[in-house]
């Protein structure tokens, strides 16, 4: 027996839905909330809002999956978008989301949302010649004379308990962080203040 490609068989299995609906086979908008690699990932904050076309839908926190209530017809075009984002995050399809019933047996879209994150800085004060190591958790950064100011390398997600302190004191001088310890939130956090005197 000859085998049937995938291609045939996928054509065949739209042609017998629209016989079985009259010619008027629909399908339905659906998806999966995953991580950067595609896993499941439950949705951490409530308030996401998805659109497709008139139709509105909220996904609940911890949600991994979503449907919308109405189905669509074949051929028709859709468009699958964030019409609101969660609390303290930002989601983002990655693929799926967009195209005309029936080009695929099932319509799911992929969709990815992180934690937002801010950058973590402040200034400092009295520092000499020598060189300043601050550390955050495994986050490192040199402080120079040259510079009055400074801003970790990386950002800090929301919700997330940062320290600062100084790993290694400047040749010569003693240096105090303040405000060194909070909770990231929703905007960006420069109000660290680093005091270095001589010994």
């Amino acid at each position: 027996m000859k085998a049937i490609p995938v291609r045939n068989v996928t054509a065949l299995a739209l042609l017998l839905a629209l016989g079985a609906c009259g010619g008027k086979a629909s399908f339905e908008l659906t998806g999966n909330l995953v991580d950067n690699f595609e896993q499941p990932k439950p949705l951490a904050n409530p308030g996401l809002v998805l659109a497709a076309g008139e139709q509105r839908l909220s996904v609940a926190r911890g949600a991994t999956t979503f449907k919308f209530p109405n189905s669509i017809s074949y051929g028709a075009e859709y468009s699958i978008t964030v019409s609101q984002q969660p609390d303290h995050m930002t989601c983002a399809f990655t693929r799926g989301s967009a195209g005309a019933a029936g080009r695929t047996a099932t319509i799911s879209a992929y969709l990815v949302c992180n934690l937002n994150s801010n950058k973590l800085g402040g200034i400092v004060k009295g520092l000499g010649t020598g060189t300043l190591k601050l550390v955050n958790g495994t986050d490192t950064l040199d402080v120079t004379q040259a510079k009055t100011d400074f801003t970790m390398p990386t950002e800090i997600p929301y919700g997330t308990v940062y320290g600062v302190t100084v790993l290694t004191q400047p040749a010569g001088q003693t240096c105090t962080v303040a405000n060194g310890t909070d909770v990231m939130g929703d905007a960006p956090r420069n109000n660290i203040v680093i005091t270095c005197v001589n010994n």
